[in-house]
């Protein structure tokens, strides 16, 4: 899929308290029609670039949701 067809979701996860939680959230994320997730502990942000197609921005929450943390998005 082109870049340019990629939407992008950020949500703060402010419950998170250490990298391995970062770590836990970004092998969550790696489900099909995501493409890329950055999770980093030190901004209790995440940064999904995802297909629209394929999956949607409530699935990503839910998503990190099932791993225990609550995420809060920063965009629409």
């Amino acid at each position: 899929m082109p870049v340019s067809q990629l939407a992008t979701l950020r949500v703060r996860v402010p419950l998170m308290d250490c990298d391995a939680c970062a770590i836990l959230i970004q092998n969550k994320l790696r489900q099909t029609g995501i493409q890329n997730a950055i999770v980093t502990f030190r901004t209790k942000a995440a940064v999904v670039r995802y297909n629209p197609a394929e999956v949607t921005a409530r699935n990503i929450m839910n998503l990190i949701d099932e791993t225990g943390f609550k995420a809060e998005p920063t965009t629409p």
